[in-house]
């Protein structure tokens, strides 16, 4: 009987819902077969979802048992309602058409419902409340519901949840809410699933980067058919920040606020709130985007500052625009109050398997004022920077990428203030198109490369350039069978057009650089041979051919009219004067720029022979196992015609004084391919000797033996001209190089030694030297180099013997080393990871005239540079320091401090030779990183000291 009346009520519920018949025990199975047949859920089902997720707990809420006075009374329903339910059809027994008639309310999926303890049904007054205990989670599609515990009131249509105690009385589990676009906690959930309106206290959610919280929040969930109208979310004395502690050290705090989820926030009044402190920083009004992915959008400025120069400026405030599905743009500028200004257009590409780069426009205007009169004056820097590269698997022939980075009026220098961007004075950039053939032995690039000087503004951009060229041909080789000496001929062609522009980078800009651009093609042939003699002997003939056409050559002429300046010089009482005449010159060399088709052709002949001499040591026992000595001699010929006889070269006055000196000149001077050699038949042998020494150690750790380089290279070349009636003999170069410590230091020297004398002024004379000790030769140069690099993994494998590791990501490897530094003592070494110490010294021997060498210090520089963490919150970033011996003094200190402040960061840099110096507390790089604390000084308000 009891068993009767509970089913009949629960049935009455589920009619009163929109269900036509159902027995509750059996309704959860019936709802999953209907789900099959593709029954949908009408309008406002997310809202009806969560009566059902919990209607369908009924089915154990009448089996759940509880350790309390009523678990006999529920063991007593749960077997009389077995009974009753054993006369019904099975699940697998069902007909294959359902007779059970559902109301087109029915949900189309099938509700998963957990709770650790228990689940309980209060029957009371005719009220019915369903309860799930312990760990509660309810699971329909993509939507997820977890608390302590979950009620459910169908008299009053409301769904509530939240925490539970535990052993000891505290709180646990947290109501968390997700639906897959949006996740919450909250202190306690009050849902009505017919309205669509809730209440949720103490909401903390996050979009983005930006945790929302708020004390007491409404919602209203579109339960319309218009998926164009979204939810909204009304919260009260509401929190933005983007710190993630439990209480938030900051945040835009604003007593109302209205949340269209995913899309905005829309804030009234408001105030920033540090450390629960109100700021008189208040906010009338503001809108902050929720909206997850690329976004149209203010982009905040990063800086804000103020130079006595520039006035109160603000730096990198603009808009972002996503332009299409894989190309993003964003507008930023520099805005100062007294008339300088700066603007920056940055886009960002990417096509998965195709390519990706990176465009970067800049482009600075600075107004500056001359105290001294007041005027004003203007200057104008540009920045072009552009990367690409092409995914390898896009195309199987063509290949396109490479990077360019030109500036002009030294704008990285000038609009930034880290050692990197005001110590890098070589600028350099190489784009390039290549083309290659499958089926033909020939390929093409096309590109442009440039170089320039920050400190001279010197700027070289070859553009455009291109090159052909064909890979090894063997004309003589036939298909088949043993290949003889001659069939191992190489002919190889390539051609190369380059047009260069050569101008200071302020006026790259202007037709006059665009007149004075050098434009040529050079086109050679190359025929070779290789082969063996005598078995141990590799013979290498060659052949060369090259000519190079211009649009322009040169023609000098010698003005003799002489240069002079005449003076007055009065007596003491002005009663007479002489006329002092003095020349300045005796004479002009004019050039003319002829315009027309030039052009010239040379060749060379040569062969080469070299082979290779092993001495070898070796020991049983003992540290040193052997020794290895490897020489490498090569002797080549090479021929040359007399290229001063022919018309490259022409002859022209100088002086009237001496009017039978003549200088050489070659009317192909200036030209971006140059001139053939200015010199006279060439019948040279070449000599190249490169000596290589290895040592075998035993290894006591491993007891292994490894081979050890001792000295690198030893190199001795020169070479003897037959054709020359004097000096035959060049001087003769020794280098070497070897390592010291592991790698750690790298010696070099390079000396040159002259078999012929030198007069008083220098110049080489055809005379011998004779013996000097044990050598025919006179010492003329030499340098003497150390180049140290110190790391802390190169001090690790100097005293552990290890090998040096290369860690790239240098940020996890200082927070693991230096947690284990502080918590398990570990190596101090680690705090040093990404520091690194470096020292050049070049001592430097020359010989003046027929004098003794000189030695001098050339230089003489230690600089340290890195990251050096102190504690897991401070580390001193060292940018660049150094000192320089030579020229006693700093090279461009930059020391920088940083604190770690949870959510904040201080940061102190000061570069102190430039001038400069920057404060900063401000919120880390997020969406609120606009709020900062920011004191100053530019490059443009340099003082003394500090």
């Amino acid at each position: 009987m009891v068993v009767d009346q509970l089913v009949e009520k629960l049935n009455r519920g589920y009619r009163a819902l929109g269900f036509q018949t159902g027995v509750c025990c059996s309704f959860a199975d019936r709802l999953h077969d209907q789900s099959i047949q593709n029954k949908r859920i009408k309008s406002g089902h997310t809202s009806l979802l969560w009566l059902f997720l919990l209607l369908l707990t009924s089915t154990s809420v009448l089996f759940g048992q509880r350790p309390d006075s009523t678990s006999r009374n529920r063991a007593r329903l749960f077997n009389e309602s077995q009974s009753r339910l054993d006369t019904l059809p099975q699940r697998d027994s069902l007909p294959a058409t359902n007779p059970y008639k559902l109301s087109n309310d029915a949900i189309d999926d099938k509700v998963e419902r957990q709770a650790a303890d228990s689940t309980l049904a209060l029957l009371k007054d005719g009220k019915r409340r369903y309860y799930l205990f312990g760990n509660a989670k309810v699971n329909y599609q993509d939507i997820n519901l977890e608390a302590g515990i979950i009620e459910l009131d169908f008299e009053n249509d409301l769904i509530t949840a939240r925490p539970i105690p535990d052993s000891i009385g505290r709180l646990v589990n947290y109501p968390k809410f997700n639906d897959g676009t949006q996740e919450f906690t909250a202190d306690s959930i009050k849902y009505n699933y017919k309205s669509g309106r809730g209440k949720v206290y103490n909401m903390r959610t996050q979009q983005d980067d930006i945790q929302i919280i708020g004390r007491e929040t409404k919602f209203i969930r579109n339960m319309t058919q218009d998926t164009t109208v979204g939810d909204i979310v009304n919260t009260s004395k509401a929190i933005f920040t983007t710190c993630t502690h439990p209480e938030p050290h900051f945040g835009i705090k604003s007593n109302k606020v209205k949340i269209i989820p995913n899309k905005l926030a829309v804030v009234g009044p408001s105030n920033l709130e540090i450390m629960g402190i109100p700021t008189p920083i208040a906010f009338p009004f503001g809108f902050i985007p929720l909206k997850t992915g690329r976004k149209t959008g203010l982009i905040f400025p990063n800086d804000y500052e103020y130079s006595p120069q520039l006035g109160f400026g603000l730096r990198n405030v603009g808009w972002f625009f996503p332009l299409g599905e894989h190309v993003n743009l964003s507008v930023t500028g520099n805005i100062y109050l007294k008339g300088s200004y700066g603007l920056n257009v940055a886009s960002n590409y990417n096509r998965r398997y195709k390519y990706s780069g990176n465009l970067n426009l800049g482009f600075d205007s600075r107004k500056i004022e001359n105290i001294s009169d007041g005027s004003f004056s203007r200057s104008n820097a540009y920045s072009i920077r552009f990367s690409h590269r092409q995914d390898p698997r896009a195309h199987p022939t063509n290949t396109f990428g490479g990077s360019v980075n030109i500036q002009t009026n030294n704008f990285q220098g000038r609009v930034f203030n880290d050692a990197q961007n005001v110590l890098q004075s070589q600028l350099s950039s190489n784009l390039n198109f290549s083309k290659n053939w499958n089926d033909k032995p020939i390929s093409l690039s096309v590109g442009l490369n440039h170089t320039q000087n920050t400190q001279t503004q010197e700027m070289t951009i070859n553009f455009p350039n291109a090159k052909f060229l064909t890979q090894s041909i063997y004309p003589f080789r036939k298909p088949g069978g043993r290949q003889t000496w001659y069939e191992n001929t190489v002919i190889r062609y390539d051609a190369e057009l380059k047009n260069r522009i050569q101008t200071p980078d302020s006026l790259l800009f202007t037709p006059e650089t665009l007149e004075d651009a050098q434009l040529g093609m050079r086109q050679r042939v190359n025929l070779s041979n290789s082969f063996k003699v005598l078995r141990n002997f590799n013979f290498n003939p060659t052949a060369n051919y090259e000519e190079v056409w211009y649009m322009k050559s040169i023609n000098r002429t010698f003005d003799d009219t002489n240069s002079f300046r005449v003076d007055t010089i009065y007596n003491a009482d002005s009663t007479a004067f002489n006329l002092d005449t003095t020349f300045l010159d005796f004479g002009t060399v004019l050039t003319d720029t002829l315009n027309g088709f030039a052009s010239y052709r040379t060749y060379s002949v040569g062969a080469s022979v070299n082979t290779r001499i092993f001495f070898t040591y070796e020991n049983a026992k003992g540290f040193l196992r052997g020794v290895r000595w490897e020489m490498r001699p090569s002797i080549s010929f090479n021929y040359s015609p007399n290229y001063l006889a022919t018309d490259y070269f022409r002859e022209v006055q100088t002086d009237t004084r001496f009017p039978d000196e003549r200088d050489i000149y070659s009317i192909f001077e200036g030209n971006i391919f140059g001139a053939p050699p200015q010199q006279e038949e060439q019948m040279a042998i070449g000599y190249n000797l490169n000596n290589i020494f290895q040592a075998k150690t035993w290894s006591r750790r491993d007891s292994t033996v490894k081979s050890t380089k001792l000295i690198d290279n030893v190199v001795v070349n020169g070479r003897y001209n037959f054709a020359a009636d004097s000096l035959r003999w060049s001087p003769v170069n020794l280098r070497t190089t070897t390592r010291l410590f592991k790698g750690v230091t790298t010696v070099g020297f390079s000396a040159t030694f002259d078999p012929y004398k030198r007069n008083a002024n220098g110049r080489r004379i055809n005379e011998w030297t004779g013996f000097r000790g044990i050598l025919p030769f006179r010492f003329d140069n030499a340098n003497l180099r150390f180049n140290s690099r110190l790391t802390v993994s190169k001090i690790r494998a100097l005293f552990q013997g290890q090998e040096e590791q290369v860690v790239t990501d240098t940020r996890q490897r200082n927070t693991r080393n230096l947690n284990q530094s502080l918590a398990d003592g570990g190596d101090f070494l680690s705090l040093f990871e990404n520091f690194n110490i470096s020292h050049n010294l070049v001592f430097r021997w020359t010989t003046r005239g027929a004098g003794n060498p000189e030695m001098e210090v050339a230089t003489n520089a230690i600089n340290c540079q890195g990251n050096v963490q102190l504690t897991q919150n401070w580390s001193v970033n060292v940018g660049n320091f150094g000192y320089d011996f030579v020229r006693n003094g700093l090279s461009y200190p930059s020391l920088g401090l940083s604190r770690d402040l949870h959510c904040w960061q201080m940061r102190f840099d000061w570069a102190p030779t430039r001038g400069t110096y920057n404060f900063t507390i401000q919120v880390k790089p997020g969406t609120l990183d606009f709020i900062k604390i920011p004191y100053q000084r530019n490059n443009y308000d340099t003082f003394n000291r500090f």
